[in-house]
């Protein structure tokens, strides 16, 4: 194995072993035969040590017709004679491995790793030519940095979970693993991309000064896992890209570029520098004017599983009167079509003892004339086995399908005296299935709806199909390039027929931004949080924490509310839901939410005796139904009449201002020339603060319910209030003068 040696110059440079170092503008890369090494010239970043363990490996598992489960074989880094080494034209090197062995076997499998110098940081790409008659290749781990002495403590790692997750530790033993898993000796945790627990293809650990950022800068988007490894005897770290990928002998994969970089300054540099990179290759559909606006949704189960009716199509003017009283702006009809949520999925027909289609055209309408909008649900990849006409005719032929040759199943059981339904998951390579959720689409726009809830296609990770004539080789990860596609082709298509007319899917992940205007929030950072979880966030003692800042900062623009199974939000969650400027829901699922919702009843545990799912009863039970009704409708209110920061401004999180107080969270908003800061008190306590924003002259403060408040006076316990600023640089004919 040689080592890789490149100077700023861009001249090859080798030591006494052959070793080779390619030097960016913050550091220095080696790759020798202990593996890579990683020396940052920043303060803030931690460095990695080669350790004589793999720093590349390659799986294979047999390749047999029909499909039969055999022993994979891993192939390592440590296992192969010395690379040849080429210099490449600008200063980089490349290794080329023109056989691979386990150590045993000899594979017909050629591999070539190339590393350049990029900018501050470095750039690692390659391919893999396959010949190895009856062999798969199945993926690749690399590059893999090992020996990272880190200490989240000072460099936490900012996992894209969700919106985010922070890892502020180890566990103890015997502490509850927050995430990690053993892994032998060791802990590992990391994330499956794309999919709503992997939203980024990027991570770091990332110190106040500065961090070691990660990224896979695949503009592909295809199916990975970004890993990181804790080895208790060493106390190091080490992180990996792992590619997920089918190639067949005769075939050959070009791997995704990973970029390794030093940086300095805080978390947010390295948002910056994946979104910088996303902005090459993607962008962020631009919604209609009235989705930016929306204040949030009542989410309606119109029938359930079970059969019982909760809204007539007649009474969706009563829907509109429960979110006119909680400043809600959309209405989303879930469970609306003749088999009621989760079951007869994909056949959608207006249901005749809910009005007809007739009567949900005129509901729809009544909505539209109180201004709300409305969006019909389907489920993007569901469909009921046996009970459906087009499962029994055509879905059952294109359902993803494992190794084995049975199709993966899901089962959603809502009561517990009704019986089990099973789904198949509709292959999206499938023609037909495009052909079925595209004819959803027009018929809900057809209908007056404003939008189309494709449910559940931001959430499941790549998985593998075995199924033959879908429209794509045997086997295939699916789930990864053709998501992104499908759902753009519809909202593409969509666009052409309404303009105003928007595609929503459930989850979250980066590179379905071109498609879905607006995310129903269902994923790490959009769940209940209280006053006591938000404190242990700020304390950051515990071995994990939520962290919404990741994707917000890195896509301020995304625009997505949270998830609240339950007719109302205690204060708690309404004030989270407004610093961080998601937007709002309340769920009606079930008999007993109706009757809150309408006439104020808190039910009881009791009254959710066959409910599989309970919503929050205590959180009912905490808060007087007026009272949450108010507060909610205030903290609305609120938001819109401060909309510029909110909803149209950019998420700045702690960038931009400097807060002194204890306990307090608060987040910035840049809109134009005005800054606006949102502070949310979650103790008990009067807080006394000091806030400072440079370059900045306070105008005015304001508070739900409040339109004018002193801007520095100590908070009430349990408040929330935005700070205006406007700059002190004049902007006039296009020229900033002081």
């Amino acid at each position: 194995m040689t080592d890789l040696h490149m100077n700023s110059s861009n001249r090859n440079t080798s030591n006494d072993s052959g070793d080779v170092t390619i030097t960016a503008g913050k550091g220095r890369l080696s790759v020798g035969a202990k593996g890579l090494s990683l020396t940052p010239s920043v303060a803030g970043c931690p460095a990695s040590r080669a350790t004589g363990e793999p720093f590349w490996s390659l799986t294979l598992e047999p390749d047999t017709v029909p499909a039969a489960q055999g022993e994979a074989v891993v192939i390592t880094s440590l296992r192969q004679d010395a690379a040849r080494r080429e210099a490449l034209p600008d200063g980089g090197a490349r290794l080329v491995y023109e056989r691979l062995t386990d150590g045993g076997r000899v594979f017909r499998i050629g591999l070539t790793l190339e590393f350049h110098a990029s900018g501050d940081g470095f750039t690692v790409t390659g391919a893999v030519t396959h010949e190895a008659r009856g062999w798969l290749l199945t993926g690749f781990t690399g590059p893999v940095l090992n020996g990272i002495g880190a200490d989240l403590a000072d460099s936490p790692a900012l996992l894209p979970e969700g919106f985010g997750k922070r890892i502020n530790r180890v566990p103890a033993p015997g502490e509850e693993q927050g995430g990690w898993q053993r892994l032998g000796d060791g802990y590992e945790t990391g994330v499956a991309y794309p999919c709503a627990h992997g939203t980024m293809q990027w991570f770091a650990l990332a110190g106040r000064k500065g961090g070691l950022y990660v990224g896979s800068h695949d503009p592909l988007h295809r199916a990975k896992r970004l890993s990181l490894r804790y080895d208790p005897a060493t106390k190091r770290f080490g992180m990996a890209v792992r590619h997920d990928f089918f190639c067949r002998s005769g075939e050959s994969v070009e791997l995704a570029p990973v970029v390794l970089r030093p940086y300095a300054g805080t978390r947010h540099v390295a948002a910056r520098l994946y979104r910088a990179w996303f902005n090459t290759v993607g962008r962020l559909r631009e919604g209609p004017a009235w989705v930016r606006g929306i204040s949030g949704w009542l989410l309606a189960i119109l029938k359930q599983q079970n059969g019982e009716i909760m809204w007539l199509y007649t009474a969706l003017d009563k829907l509109c009167d429960v979110a006119d009283a909680r400043g809600l702006d959309m209405i989303g009809l879930f469970g609306w079509a003749h088999g009621g949520h989760d079951h007869l999925y994909p056949d959608y027909h207006p249901c005749p003892a809910m009005g007809g289609a007739e009567a949900l055209k005129r509901g729809l309408q009544e909505a539209r004339r109180r201004g709300k909008r409305t969006i019909i649900y389907a489920n993007g990849q569901l469909q009921e086995r046996e009970a459906t006409e087009f499962w029994r005719t055509v879905g059952r032929d294109i359902a993803i399908t494992q190794r084995d040759g049975t199709t993966y199943q899901h089962t959603y059981h809502k009561y517990g005296n009704i019986p089990v339904y099973r789904f198949d998951l509709g292959c999206l390579h499938a023609q037909a299935w495009y052909d079925r959720m595209l004819a959803l689409a027009e018929q809900a726009s057809a209908l007056g709806a404003d939008g189309i809830l494709y449910d559940q296609l931001a959430m499941m990770p790549p998985m593998a199909c075995h199924g033959a004539g879908h429209g794509h080789p045997v086997p295939c990860m699916v789930h990864e390039v053709e998501r992104p596609v499908f759902l753009k082709r519809i909202a593409d298509h969509m666009r052409r027929i309404n303009p105003e007319f928007i595609v929503m899917t459930e989850g979250l992940y980066d590179c379905a931004l071109d498609a879905v205007a607006m995310f129903h929030g269902c994923t790490v950072g959009t769940f209940y949080v209280c006053a006591a979880e938000m404190l242990a966030r700020l304390r950051a003692d515990r071995v994990a924490d939520t962290f919404p800042e990741l994707f917000r900062t890195t896509f301020p623009e995304v625009i997505s509310t949270v998830r609240i199974p339950t007719p109302m939000m205690d204060r708690d969650m309404v004030n989270y839901t407004c610093v961080y400027g998601m937007r709002y829901e309340l769920e009606s699922r079930y008999g007993p939410d109706v009757a809150y919702l309408l006439h104020g009843r808190v039910p009881e545990m009791d009254d959710y005796t066959h409910v599989v799912g309970k919503p929050d009863v205590v959180m009912m039970q905490s808060t007087p139904p007026d009272e949450a009704t108010r507060y909610l409708k205030a903290a609305i209110d609120f938001q819109r009449a401060n909309a510029a920061f909110f909803w149209h401004g950019r998420f700045t999180d702690s960038e931009g201002f400097t807060l002194a107080g204890k306990d307090l969270v608060a987040k910035g908003f840049a809109a134009g020339d005005r800054f606006g800061v949102a502070i949310w008190n979650p103790t008990h306590e009067v807080a006394p603060f000091t806030l400072e924003v440079p370059g900045y002259t306070l105008e005015s403060a304001a508070e739900p319910g409040r339109e004018s408040v002193e801007p520095l006076a100590p908070m009430a316990a349990g408040s929330v209030r935005l700070l205006r600023w406007k700059s002190n640089v004049c902007q006039c004919a296009g020229v900033m003068l002081p």
